[in-house]
């Protein structure tokens, strides 16, 4: 019968520890496991949110992951899906020149041409909005679009995506503009 007292004794001994301790410290005191799952679910939500203006089901965000591990420095300032070909025409600022591409889907890349367009670079660099992201804006509003053309411009000092989508059967379906900062 003591064996049993003393073995109750020890079980109810950190409960009556823990009931003990003191609460009203809150900078030491750890987050309860709600606090947590609601700081991990509002972490997860703005990550879906930006992942969802970069990924898609179009191919060009395939086409956008090429160029950029090909030119993991780039900044791509056109896209422009060929209508006849299953191809992309990508220009990619690298260092200090614009690089004209030719991309396919399975991933193989053709350089076109270099050149130096000092505007043009200059428009690349002070982008703060991608291409990814911008074509993601686009299709966010757009779901049934696919992309035929993104374009980075400066029209009356204002930067901008001019995105141009086409529907499933490559008509047009709409034009947007989506200002680059």
């Amino acid at each position: 019968m003591k064996n049993i007292k003393l073995v109750i004794a020890l079980l109810a001994t950190p409960l009556i520890l823990t009931g003990c301790g003191s609460t009203t410290d809150s900078e030491t005191a750890t987050p309860s496991t709600a606090e947590t799952v609601s700081e991990a679910t509002s972490t997860t939500s703005a990550d879906a949110s930006t992942s969802s203006a970069v990924d898609g089901d179009d191919p060009v965000f395939d086409i956008i992951d090429v160029v950029l591990a090909e030119y993991p420095d780039g900044i791509i300032t056109s896209i422009d899906r060929e209508d006849s070909v299953d191809r992309y025409d990508v220009d990619v600022v690298s260092g200090e020149e614009i690089i004209e591409l030719e991309v396919t889907p399975d991933g193989q890349i053709h350089i076109d041409e270099r050149e130096g367009d000092d505007d043009d670079i200059r428009e690349a660099r002070t982008a703060t909005i991608t291409a990814a992201q911008a074509i993601g804006l686009a299709l966010d509003q757009h779901p049934e679009g696919v992309l035929d053309s993104a374009e980075l411009n400066e029209d009356d000092g204002l930067l901008e995506w001019e995105i141009e989508l086409d529907n499933a059967s490559r008509h047009d379906l709409t034009e947007l503009n989506i200002p680059a900062n």
